[in-house]
This record gives structure tokens, C-alpha cells and sequence, in this order.
């Protein structure tokens, strides 16, 4: 049996939760993102894969951890 590793997004540094966006139906070719839920954040992480946009949102929040 295969272990299977599942990357998750942490929470944005602003009390954000993480949320995700893809390709659909409407957007087949559409890039894979992660932004906060909250409105008045901006932050952001796009890619072409999800496990990328994962990887790039956790070092984004951790970089920024990591100032202040």
C-alpha cells in the first residue's frame, strides 16, 4: 500500500483562511490559486499546478512570519 502525502495551505498570516481556485468546466485552462478569504487582504499565490500554489502560499506566509 502507497502513503499518500497531501499538502495542506496554512492560514494566511492576516487570520485568513486559505482558500483554493482551479480550472472548471467554464475555465478548463484556467491556473491554480490560493488567496486569503478575508476581503481586504490581497495575498496571492498562482501556478500551474495546485501543489505548486500550496508549496508557493506556505513560504509566503512563512517569509512573512519570519518579518515581523
Amino acid at each position: 500500500m502507497e502513503a499518500h502525502h497531501h499538502n495542506i495551505a496554512v492560514p494566511c498570516r492576516c487570520g485568513g483562511q486559505a482558500k483554493i481556485f482551479g480550472p472548471s468546466g467554464y475555465a478548463p485552462t484556467s491556473h491554480w490559486g490560493i488567496y486569503c478569504s478575508k476581503d481586504n487582504c490581497e495575498k496571492m499565490a498562482i501556478t500551474d499546478s495546485l501543489e505548486e500554489s500550496i508549496e508557493r502560499w506556505n513560504e509566503e506566509q512563512a517569509l512573512e512570519s519570519c518579518l515581523l
